[in-house]
């Protein structure tokens, strides 16, 4: 079979993203998200560059990591700040805490990371979308904690803006996949219902509230299907044609910020 492999990334308002449901499109499609709690959404938000929206951010907790630390950290996916066809860094990039357009907050600081935005392998290019930022402004609260987990039974959440509804929402019920297709220890694949604009959203542990993965698109095996992008609307999850993915929160990820807390003019990329 002659078949073509694709990586969707939720890059700006043109991208889409998996929502998975039964497969039968006559009954309509089966997204479940909901506005995102209260407790959860004040550590996401969104983030804008040159005028549009191109994702969402978490907000992370430096408690266990640099307690002393004065600044505000968010975390999100690589893929974001940069244009999809050019390839291009963004000129500038704000995050506004729940969405609100009136808090703005501009981006200080960009921590070094290996994403290359016009990359053909498209499985390590998704392994390497994660950044952190430091933000010119001190958010209030105190964010959400990263944790490092290799696998979970443990149901997941996803928190991603959400276009349909221009809200930050939560996609509840969904679970952790292995495939064979895009075997790396580095994404976790997921069913959470994802659409524009959720890139960077956080992945939840649901049982312990921590982040474990940021949400970096969908990738997708197509090998007859004219329209792979309406394919994706309401299909069943598999996760050797159709699967959602995000990075993990891992050993690497968890340095990579302190390095970055601790030497900040030195690990930082402009």
């Amino acid at each position: 079979m002659n078949s073509v492999i694709c990586l969707l990334l939720t890059f700006c308002a043109c991208a889409v993203g998996a929502i998975f449901g039964d497969g039968n499109p006559k009954n309509g499609i089966e997204d479940q998200r909901q506005l995102a709690p209260a407790e959860i959404l004040q550590s996401v938000g969104t983030i804008y560059c040159d005028g549009a929206l191109r994702g969402t951010a978490t907000h992370v907790s430096l408690s266990s990591i640099a307690p002393s630390s004065r600044s505000s950290i968010i975390l999100t996916a690589a893929h974001v700040i940069y244009h999809k066809t050019t390839g291009i860094l963004f000129e500038t990039c704000v995050y506004r805490p729940q969405g609100k357009r009136l808090s703005s907050i501009d981006f200080l600081k960009i921590s070094p990371h290996d994403f290359k935005p016009q990359s053909k392998n498209k499985i390590q290019q998704a392994s390497q979308d994660i950044i952190f930022v430091t933000l010119q402004k001190k958010l209030r609260g105190s964010g959400l904690i990263l944790q490092e987990v290799e696998d979970t039974d443990n149901q997941l959440l996803l928190i991603g803006y959400n276009q349909n509804q221009d809200q930050i929402s939560i996609s509840r019920d969904c679970g952790q996949f292995t495939s064979e297709s895009y075997e790396t220890d580095l994404l976790l694949l997921h069913n959470c219902d994802a659409g524009r604009g959720a890139s960077g959203g956080p992945i939840l542990d649901a049982r312990s509230g921590s982040v474990i993965a940021v949400h970096g698109g969908t990738f997708l095996i197509n090998s007859s299907e004219n329209n792979p992008f309406g394919a994706m609307q309401g299909a069943i999850a598999d996760p050797e044609v159709l699967i959602n993915q995000g990075r993990k929160i891992d050993s690497d990820v968890i340095a990579q910020l302190k390095r970055f807390i601790a030497y900040p003019s030195k690990n930082s990329q402009n």
